[in-house]
Formats: structure tokens, C-alpha cells, sequence
């Protein structure tokens, strides 16, 4: 039997993936204080709700689970995207075109930016796109396992709290040296923090008990942090590291606090769905991004009849939405390729009776 769902973290998970979407989709938009205000929460709030449902486990049940839900979304996304560039060559307008040593090796760094090896700056890898946090967040589960259980064998909070400290400073400092690590690394060490803060909302119960005096000090340090500059985690890059941390827990907090207030007041089934399908939303929105240019070109095709440019930027960012709710609309019903995404509810082998 499955757990069951509890509906004010999808309702979070939906918002974030919504966030997501409109960060990638701002356009001329894209280096607005609006922006900051994204980037300062769309993905440590996914961290922060890890963090918040983790439980310590065997290392084998984190890795099979991180192998069934994180990588092999992440392997048949990336597929996806290199077949299709095959649709080039008849397609040269619509579909982008992949050298494929380059790709693999992007497949396989995992990087959530363009990059110079550090090891050989002669070596450009690019950026694998949104679904580095795929691997970020296998790698991160594994590091807060082993943190929780390093907590549990020496009885002592301070422990974890320093860990978690000099693992996100690391994290900030080998970007700061141009170092980036495989499998977006620096974000995984930068994440701790996060894991952390959300594990402690559980254990406080900061969401069941909070108040709105704790949401508007969360409120005023995601502002804070959007003030600083932009927080881009997928390369552990922030213009006030400290800010984005706070900035990160406390607009994730905001989130989480607001969605549990929406959730007692009514239910919300249709965007708690598409919450639970967060990872299959946020491996549809890449393949769109990085295999085709529907998107490019219908903003462009907005402008063209005199739309202005919010008009335009909102209209696309409609349209990337609709192409995620119409995936995870059909996904269940496609066999064979809903056990990559949806591995838990439909194993590529049935357990016998």
C-alpha cells in the first residue's frame, strides 16, 4: 500500500514547479527584481520539502529509490530530448540539433550550467538543463542520509548543524574557485541547508503550529534575499551566499505555511496533481526547452500580432503550462513510458499476487 499523500506539499510542489516554468519563460524579463524573487525559491523549496518528509534509511533503500525516481527520469528525459533532435534535419525550424559526443558528455556531467572542466579548462561541457536537479537531489539525499544517521550515532545536534555549515560553504566556495563538480555536486553540498531547515519544520512542527509573525519574517528574508541579487543553486552561485541560504528556507517556509493554510480551508485536487507529478512536469518542461522551439517562436508569434511584451511573456508562459497539464494528463496511460516517470506506480514488473 502507498503512503498517504499529504495534500498541502503537493499543493507547494505544484507552486514551485509553476515557478519554474515562469523563470525559464520571462524573456526579455529574465534579469528583472522579479526574477530575484523567483530564483530565490522555486528549487531550495523542493530541498527544504526533501527535507521535511526525509526519514533515515539503509543506504540500499536511499540508492534504489534515487535510482527508480531521480535517475531513470533523468536517463529517459535526456533520451527523449537526442531522439528528437533526429527530427532536425526535416524539421530545421522546430527541433534543435544535438552533436552527440557533446551531448553525451552533458548526459553524463550533469551540470545545471555551461562549464569549463575544472580539471581541463579546454573542455566545454554544457549545461544538461533543468534536469540537473535530478541528480543533484539523488546526490543530496544520500549526503543528508549519511548526515541524520552521523547524528543519530553521536547524539548531538551541533554536529549536524556544523556539517551541514562547512558542507554548504564548501558548496559556495568550490563555485567561487570555478570549480564544478559532476552531478551539480556544489548544489547538492549547498542543499544541506535546506534538507536541514525543512527537516527542523518537521521535528518543530513550524507549519502545524507556525503563525503568521514566523511567515512574515520568512516573507522578509526571501526579500531580503531577492534584494542581494540572484541565488542560482543549480550552480551554487549567489550574490550574498548567507542571504540566499535564509532567503531560500524562509520563502520556502512562506510556501509551505500559506499551502497548509489553503488546504484547511478547501481541497485542491487538480493542482495537488499536478504537484504529486512535479518530476514528470519538470522533465516534460525540459524536453520542450531543449529539443524544440515551439515556445520561442509562438512568443514571437504574439508580437508579431501586436501583443505587448507582458502580454507575450504570459501568453508563452500559458503555453508551457498547458504542454505540462496535457503530458501528465496522458502519462499514466502510456505503458513502457510512464514506468520510467512513474516507477512506483507502474514498475516495468508487476509484483506478483
Amino acid at each position: 500500500m502507498s503512503k498517504k499523500r499529504i495534500e498541502w506539499i503537493d499543493i507547494v510542489k505544484a507552486i514551485g514547479m509553476f515557478l519554474i516554468v515562469m523563470g525559464h519563460t520571462l524573456e526579455v524579463y529574465t534579469f528583472s527584481g522579479f526574477a530575484k524573487w523567483i530564483f530565490a525559491v522555486h528549487v531550495p523549496v523542493f530541498f527544504v520539502l526533501s527535507g521535511y518528509l526525509f526519514r533515515a534509511k539503509p543506504f540500499k533503500t536511499v540508492f534504489q529509490s534515487g535510482w527508480r525516481n531521480l535517475l531513470l527520469p533523468y536517463l529517459a528525459t535526456a533520451v527523449i530530448v537526442y531522439l528528437l533532435s533526429f527530427l532536425h534535419p526535416f524539421f530545421p525550424n522546430w527541433f534543435y540539433q544535438v552533436d552527440a559526443r557533446e551531448y553525451f558528455l552533458r548526459v553524463l556531467y550533469g551540470s545545471g550550467t555551461n562549464i569549463d572542466f575544472f580539471l581541463d579548462k579546454t573542455v566545454h561541457i554544457q549545461a544538461i538543463g533543468a534536469i540537473w536537479f535530478l541528480v543533484a537531489m539523488f546526490v543530496g539525499n544520500v549526503l543528508f542520509n549519511g548526515l541524520v544517521k552521523l547524528k543519530e550515532h553521536v547524539a548531538k545536534e551541533s554536529v549536524l548543524v556544523l556539517t551541514v555549515f562547512l558542507m554548504t560553504v564548501l558548496g559556495f566556495y568550490l563555485t567561487k574557485k570555478g570549480i564544478y563538480l559532476p552531478w551539480s555536486l556544489n548544489a547538492a553540498l549547498v542543499s544541506q541547508s535546506f534538507y536541514y531547515a525543512g527537516h527542523l519544520f518537521r521535528r518543530v512542527e513550524a507549519i502545524d503550529k507556525g503563525d503568521w509573525a514566523l511567515t512574515l519574517v520568512g516573507l522578509g528574508l526571501w526579500g531580503l534575499s531577492a534584494q542581494s541579487g540572484f541565488f542560482y543553486l543549480n550552480v551554487a552561485s549567489a550574490a550574498a551566499p548567507t542571504l540566499a541560504v535564509l532567503g531560500g528556507i524562509g520563502g520556502s517556509y512562506v510556501l509551505m505555511f500559506g499551502a497548509y493554510k489553503l488546504c484547511r480551508w478547501r481541497s485542491w485536487r487538480g493542482l495537488a496533481y499536478y504537484g504529486k507529478m512535479s518530476l514528470a512536469v519538470l522533465c516534460i518542461h525540459l524536453i520542450e526547452m531543449s529539443a524544440t522551439t515551439s515556445a520561442g517562436r509562438f512568443y514571437h508569434a504574439c508580437l508579431a500580432l501586436g501583443a505587448s511584451q507582458v502580454v507575450a511573456v504570459f501568453s508563452e508562459i500559458v503555453y508551457r503550462t498547458l504542454i505540462t497539464i496535457m503530458f501528465i494528463v496522458i502519462l499514466p496511460h502510456l505503458p513502457g513510458l510512464r514506468s520510467f516517470y512513474l516507477n512506483r506506480r507502474y514498475p516495468f514488473r508487476a509484483k506478483k499476487v
